[in-house]
């Protein structure tokens, strides 16, 4: 699921996760996710580099909110685990 550098600038279509390799946080919010039924590009931190996606995430939201998992689907931003949890529920996803 690991894909290519992510963009500075998204899509309407675009979704995308943003993980590191050992977050318990982020590999329930990727299952989550993945067993909901979402389709999505998904970052490692650790692979991409963390100082390359802080200035993207600095680029589209004006800060860098420092913190993993971070989600956008359909190019918004919906933002880390309880958010990602809150859009689940929204969408009829629990």
């Amino acid at each position: 699921m690991l894909t290519k550098t992510p963009l500075l600038d998204l899509n309407s279509d675009t979704s995308e996760l943003y993980v590191m390799q050992f977050c318990p946080a982020c590999k329930e919010a990727l299952r989550k996710l993945v067993d909901a039924g979402f389709k999505f590009d998904v970052y490692d931190l650790n692979v991409v580099g963390s100082r390359k996606v802080f200035k993207i995430w600095e680029h589209r939201l004006g800060h860098n909110p420092n913190l993993v998992p971070q989600f956008w689907f359909l190019g918004q931003h919906i933002g880390s685990s309880l958010s990602i949890d809150k859009f689940l529920k929204e969408n009829n996803v629990t």
